[in-house]
């Protein structure tokens, strides 16, 4: 008698769906974080990079600006621990689209910019105080 299970095959090319709007409901903290830093003014993140394109490429400035507040929010602070959840976790894959930045870049990059960074906290609460949705019934943990 043959038994009847859910094929599990880890050597298949995608173990998730190729488009990354599949992995999390459309409730989810990570697009309203995604959201929320597309409407804000990032200029003071931009300008302290060179426009010549001289240098290594650093990780897009909105990508990172939203992956820090989307650790915040989930009380994650650690340069490292942030490293490692753009692993493991699948909405902070969402955030840094796949990307795996460092933890010495996370960390420098809020060193840089940590001004910037501060003055972001109040348009945060200001984009909340705006949606007709409280954060603790909207988004799972």
């Amino acid at each position: 008698m043959t038994r009847n299970f859910i094929a599990c095959d880890r050597d298949q090319e995608l173990l998730l769906p190729p488009d990354l709007r599949d992995w999390l409901p459309e409730n989810h903290l990570a697009w309203f974080v995604l959201e929320a830093v597309e409407e804000m003014d990032l200029y003071a993140f931009y300008r302290p990079y060179n426009v010549d394109g001289v240098g290594r490429p650093a990780h897009e400035p909105r990508m990172m600006v939203a992956l820090l507040l989307y650790a915040y929010c989930r009380g994650q602070r650690s340069a490292r621990v942030i490293e490692r959840e753009c692993i493991e976790d699948v909405a902070f894959r969402v955030i840094a689209a796949n990307q795996r930045p460092d933890h010495t870049t996370i960390a420098r990059f809020r060193q840089r910019h940590q001004d910037a960074i501060a003055g972001l906290f109040g348009e945060v609460l200001t984009c909340l105080l705006y949606t007709s949705h409280s954060p603790s019934t909207r988004w799972p943990r």
